[in-house]
């Protein structure tokens, strides 16, 4: 008797699968249409003017004492190359990375970071190009895990050798 209680509660869940199904015929669905290739015109592309850089806002700050390094910032006369060049100090021992961006124009800037990104050690320089303008440059070093705005300034080159 159990046998046959399952055999009719599979055929009931048979029945209304079966049943639950699309009752209409092929002809009564809608015909999908056939994918047609279209060529779209070729236009050129669009020119998004570029935001011009903004110099960033944060003031100079001074390292602590037990922090200083000696940062030297010079432009070269005849190649207009932007030169910034550690020497150590005090705090060579907690300074992790040195980077300066140069902004040679209204429109132009670039970022320079030394050694790669790793710790700097005396004597590393970043050259960077520049104009025959007086170029911005504003040097960020990251000691003991705070970053700190270093220099910022104009430099020209030297108006004699």
């Amino acid at each position: 008797m159990h046998a046959r209680q399952i055999l009719s509660m599979a055929l009931a869940v048979l029945l209304c699968v079966l049943s639950s199904g699309c009752t209409g015929s092929p002809a009564d669905l809608p015909a999908t249409p056939a994918t047609s290739l279209t060529t779209l015109p070729v236009t050129a592309p669009e020119t998004v003017p570029t935001p011009l850089p903004v110099p960033t806002t944060e003031r100079v700050r001074a390292l602590p004492a037990e922090r200083q390094v000696s940062l030297v910032l010079t432009k070269d006369r005849p190649t207009s190359e932007i030169h910034l060049l550690y020497q150590g100090g005090p705090g060579e021992i907690v300074l992790t990375r040195v980077w300066m961006r140069v902004y040679t124009s209204e429109t132009e800037y670039g970022e320079y970071v030394m050694s790669d990104g790793r710790k700097p050690i005396p004597g590393n320089e970043i050259v960077a190009p520049g104009t025959r303008q007086p170029d911005r440059c504003e040097v960020f070093v990251t000691s003991a895990g705070f970053r700190y705005k270093v220099m910022d300034e104009y430099v020209v080159a030297g108006m004699y050798y």
